[in-house]
């Protein structure tokens, strides 16, 4: 298949799915993600720095055509980002506009294993509203308790924060991340809290964030402490929500890909 793979993708997923992309490569310039097919869905892991898995559902104009669809790819997240081009403008007609898939590369070792597909708990559902204050508490502990001139007691703090359970044990981590990415948005949205051994699950209708318990290896060169700072002073840049995709995201149906 090669650089041949394509799919047809209509302006709303498009602008969805190049937001989601550039955040994760404000994050990292050299970001890479796991995109699968099925069918008329394609499913996108990305690896921010922040220990977590991030993951977005994107239906597809059609199936397209089979020996162009790709199965299973890394791809680099600013050349997925080229390939999407201009995505202010609606394509004309309903086909939706043709995006081609670049080449396979190596990408981020955590990709290499994704999270469990199988075997999760539902454990606490809800929305958004109630979510959104521990966040913000979390944010303003950080401000509040970190010393100026003293890093490594800063990073200590960061850890002591960011590995805290949040919502429905979620850890902090992984509803900041969510926040990041524009997932929390919309504070009427559903969200719903996941769990299986070893594992924790946010998903929400536009993306899904997944983090492990215990300890775990850091692909990633940035600190949770620099991480936290940078999010906790300047804000995020989110994703708007993908309503047409909201119905798969929440579903699961990208998951099983």
């Amino acid at each position: 298949m090669g650089s041949t793979a394509e799919v047809r993708m209509r302006q709303g997923e498009a602008a969805f799915l190049a937001s989601y992309l550039h955040v994760l490569q404000e994050w990292d310039g050299r970001a890479s993600v796991r995109m699968q097919q099925r069918d008329s869905i394609i499913g996108v892991y990305g690896s921010p720095p922040t220990e977590c898995y991030s993951f977005v559902a994107i239906p597809l104009a059609s199936a397209g055509d089979p020996d162009k669809s790709f199965g299973d790819r890394t791809v680099s997240v600013g050349r997925m980002r080229d390939c999407l081009g201009d995505v202010s403008t609606p394509a004309r007609g309903v086909a939706g506009r043709p995006i081609s898939i670049p080449e396979a590369i190596t990408g981020a070792p955590s990709l290499a294993m994704l999270p469990p597909k199988s075997d999760w708990e539902s454990v606490a559902t809800s929305e958004v509203s109630q979510v959104a204050p521990i966040i913000e508490s979390a944010i303003e502990e950080f401000k509040r308790r970190a010393p100026d001139n003293d890093p490594e007691a800063a990073q200590r703090l960061a850890d002591e924060i960011w590995d805290r359970p949040g919502w429905s044990g979620v850890p902090i981590r992984a509803l900041h991340t969510a926040r990041s990415l524009g997932f929390l948005a919309k504070p009427e949205a559903p969200v719903q809290a996941m769990t299986r051994p070893g594992w924790f699950r946010l998903v929400t209708p536009s993306g899904q964030i997944f983090a492990q318990e215990g300890e775990r290896q850091k692909p990633w060169e940035l600190g949770g402490y620099l991480v936290f700072e940078v999010w906790a002073c300047a804000g995020e840049v989110g994703v708007p929500a993908l309503e047409v995709g909201a119905k798969v995201a929440i579903e699961d149906a990208g998951t099983d890909l």
